[in-house]
Parts: C-alpha cells; structure tokens; sequence
C-alpha cells in the first residue's frame, strides 16, 4: 500500500480530540544513513511535567516516517479543539532557504525534489500551530553547528521560517531545549518569553510578547492586575491589534502620538523601550528591511571568508557558520555581537575586503615578478647555453616557464620525437561547468584562486585569471586530495574550502 504523506497527515487525519490541550514531542537521536544528534531525546524528559501541566502528551523516540504520519494526524485532529499547543522536534532539519524540513529516522541523504515521507514541512506544522493564537509554542532543538551544505539548493539547519500570527518558535541547541519545557512552558507561572531572554542560548521567532505564561501559578499570590481593562468596544482597539501584528517601534511610537490616552498607550511604551533597548532585535530588523537577495548574502560570505571569517559556505544562505562570523567580525571591529548586519556594517565589510584584494594583488604582482625574475636567471644557466642538457634541466625546473616553449623548439630540434597521436580531451561535464558558472566568478576572484592553488603547491599555470588546462588540472589535484569530486570545476563546497585551507595557513 502507498504510504500516506506528512503533507495530508498535517492536513487532517479523522481522529478524535482527546483533550483541550495537546502536546508532541519528537526525538530522533539515531539515524539510520545520516549518523547520530546527541542529546536529541532530551525534551523528552519534559513528558511528565507537561502531563502534570493539562497537557495530553504524545511522545516519540527515533521514529520513522510512518510514525510521524500517525502522531502528527493525531495532534493535528486534537488542535482543532485545543486551547495550548506545544509542539517540540529535536534531531537534524534541512533547508533550501526558503522551506525547512524536519527528517525521520529512516531519512536518507535528501535532495531537493525527493524529500518524501521521511521529512516534515516546518511550513505546514506551523500552520497547525496557528489554531491557538498565543498559546501555541514551537520548540526546535538543533544540532549545534549542523550547517553542511547538501548539493548546491539544500543545507542543514532552517531556513527563514514564515511564522504565522501568534505563534512562537523557540530555536536552540537540542541539550538547552529541555530545560526550557520543563521550566518554563510547564512550569506554574513560568514565563517563556523571559527564560528565552534570560538563558542567552536560545532564540524565538514570530510572536514574542513582552510575557507568555502558558500555566497559570495558582497557588501564588494573586498577580499585578493589568494597567487598564481593554474593552472589545474601545475604538482604540484595532489600531493596537495592527501595532502588535507589525511588533516593531515606529508601529508603537505611531500608536502612542495617536492614541496618548488610550487603554493601551503604557503597554506600547513600554514594548517600545524594550525594542529600543535590544540591540539583537535592532539589528535583525535592520538587516530584514534589507531585503537581501541570495546574491547579496553570497557576497556578504565572500568577503568575510576573505577577511578570514570563515562562514562554512558561500551558498547565499545565513546559517550558524554565518552568523557566527559575523559575530566574530563585529567583535573584532566594535560593533554589538549580535550576528545580524546593518548597512552601515555590510559597507565596512565590503570596504575592508576591497582594501584586502587589492592587497592581494599586489602581493601576487610582486610574486610574479620574483617568479619571472628567478625563472629568467635559471634560464641564463641552463638552456640559454643551447645544449639538450640545458634545456631538459630548464624544462625540469619550469614546465610552464616564460622560456619553455623555446626549450621545447630547441630540444626537439636536438633530438627529434617520434609524432604523437593528439590528446583526446574527456568529455566536458555539463553540471560541473554549470555549477561553476553560478558562482560568477570575476577576474580578480580567478586570480586569487590561481595563486591560492599554486601557493598549495598545486601548479596551476600562469597566474592570469584564465581558467586553462594547467588550472583545470591544479583544481583537479586539489579537490582529490580534499575528498571532493575531482571534476576540474569550481563550486561551491570546492571555493569555500580552498578560501579556507589558504587562510589557515
């Protein structure tokens, strides 16, 4: 029988809901072809806290895709009905950028157009998620620093998830996550919103109110009551729902000039202040409103892996290698640690890593007159002289010298060579040279991974920017002795370790 998809498991399974509020959580520790997550079965030591909380907890230990099917239906059927959701996935995600996927035991090495019944759509689980506005949670426990490249469309990790209104996703690593259901989401009076901002080492999307308490503490003391009472009638009120959806500090300042009085005014003070005061949130606003292309991302990775900020990839997509040297970057140059980019920043960045190529190219022209230089008085030493001795100990020493040719004429001329059949070149491989192409490399770039091959000891030729068949072979050579396929092509995986291994030496 075929087996049924996630895809309609999340569209709706006819179950039964079995209480009003419903939990699941996921673990998959062991893979059966992508190796093992450590500490990835941790949240499932929240079940009985969650238990003891109201929750109908469902949980699920390195389960394959049939058993994701049949518990993420049911908890799909429970929403309908639920006034809390919370939905917990700890184990290895995949990403194109756009979408993420959460993987199944029995999950094998994923391509884009094949990620079949052994992969969850983040997409559709939160669109579950968003039966209960505000009282629904998402936690994803990540391995920590699982970014590799899949291919040149895929990556481990997430994407950039589009959260629905009222949700809130909490992103950490899969040892950290736990903690957080049991102390927080579980906990009486335990406040997600505050454990997320006081741990440091998990982050949230989509809704994150100033407060979410999801178990009520009733056995403590009765709470503040609120400022003011917010009438369904107050004429305010749609203006403030629209402030809260957009969440940002011109939408509060708007509300506040136009509303000074209103039931609502000192609620939106004091979210501004807190915007005004978080320079993470600052800087991720700063950085969305950029509305970075790929290509632009691309760029931002190329120049930092040049300034030796290695980011694990130039692949256009801003993962923990990323955001990590952009960290590391702003330390080293003033700047708030918080990972995201302003423009002011992406301008320094491109301005120090101009000033580095052009440096670069002038340290390559001074090699290149060291080489010809050195190459002319071997000549003068050897070949010059016309004898065949001179000539083979020139051609020994300089294959590809600016004398070889002569070397060659005056050898053959000494003592002629039986004609050779002409060299068959292999057939071109067509997704090797397209992969290269994406990379658009300019002529500055070719010559620096000209000199970087030959600096490895790899001879590519004459350092010129053109890609000949000495570089197509020193590209060859470099990627065999890295493990990669030896194809003669740049691509991604092949540039970002070249960059790399010649920074780290």
């Amino acid at each position: 029988m075929r087996k049924l998809t996630l895809a309609a498991a999340l569209s709706g399974l006819a179950l039964p809901a079995l209480a009003d509020d419903a939990a699941l959580l996921m673990a998959v520790q062991r893979y059966d072809a992508l190796g093992r997550v450590g500490g990835a079965d941790d949240i499932l030591s929240a079940d009985e806290d969650l238990r003891d909380a109201g929750y109908d907890v469902s949980t699920l230990e390195d389960g394959d895709g049939d058993d994701m099917v049949r518990l993420l239906g049911q908890f799909a059927a429970e929403a309908e009905d639920a006034n809390r959701l919370v939905l917990a996935l700890s184990g290895k995600f995949m990403t194109d950028g756009a979408r993420t996927w959460f993987l199944s035991t029995d999950a094998r090495r994923p391509t884009l157009f094949a990620m079949g019944d052994t992969a969850v759509s983040l997409e559709s689980v939160l669109a579950v998620l968003a039966k209960t506005p505000g009282q629904a949670v998402l936690v994803l426990g990540l391995d920590e620093g699982d970014d590799n490249a899949i291919g040149p469309y895929l990556r481990e990790g997430l994407g950039d998830l589009d959260v629905p209104q009222g949700v809130t996703v909490v992103i950490g690593g899969t040892t950290y996550v736990d903690d957080l259901l049991q102390d927080a989401v579980a906990r009486p009076g335990g406040d997600v919103m505050d454990y997320v901002r006081d741990t440091r080492r998990l982050r949230a999307k989509g809704y994150q109110p100033a407060s979410l308490i999801l178990q009520a503490d009733t056995g403590a003391q009765a709470p503040t009551p609120a400022p003011a009472p917010r009438p369904a009638t107050d004429p305010t009120l749609p203006d403030w729902t629209a402030a809260q959806e957009a969440d940002t500090a011109d939408s509060y300042r708007n509300f506040i000039f136009r509303y000074p009085n209103s039931p609502y005014t000192a609620e939106a003070r004091r979210r501004l202040d807190e915007i005004e005061n978080d320079p993470v949130r600052l800087d991720q606003q700063a950085e969305d409103s950029l509305n970075l292309t790929r290509q632009d991302r691309r760029n931002i990775q190329r120049d930092l892996t040049l300034l030796d900020y290695n980011t694990r990839g130039v692949d256009g997509i801003f993962g923990p290698g990323s955001r990590g040297a952009i960290r590391n970057w702003q330390q080293s140059n003033g700047y708030n640690q918080t990972g995201f980019l302003t423009r002011e920043q992406i301008n320094r960045i491109d301005a120090q890593a101009s000033r580095r190529r052009a440096e670069v190219e002038a340290e390559e022209a001074r090699q290149r007159e060291e080489q010809l230089r050195l190459d002319r008085a071997y000549w003068e030493e050897t070949g010059a002289r016309g004898d065949a001795a001179g000539y083979r100990a020139y051609l020994d020493r300089y294959p590809e010298g600016q004398f070889a040719d002569q070397a060659r004429a005056g050898l053959q001329e000494l003592e002629p060579e039986e004609p050779r059949a002409p060299e068959v070149q292999p057939p071109s491989n067509n997704d090797a040279i397209a992969a290269e192409r994406a990379l658009n490399i300019n002529p500055i770039l070719a010559r620096l991974i000209e000199s970087r091959l030959s600096q490895l000891g790899f001879n590519p030729g004459r350092v010129d920017g053109r890609f000949d068949r000495d570089t197509r072979g020193a590209i060859s050579r470099y990627q065999s002795s890295r493990n990669l396929p030896a194809t003669g092509y740049l691509n991604e995986p092949t540039l970002a370790r070249l960059l790399a291994d010649s920074f780290g030496r």
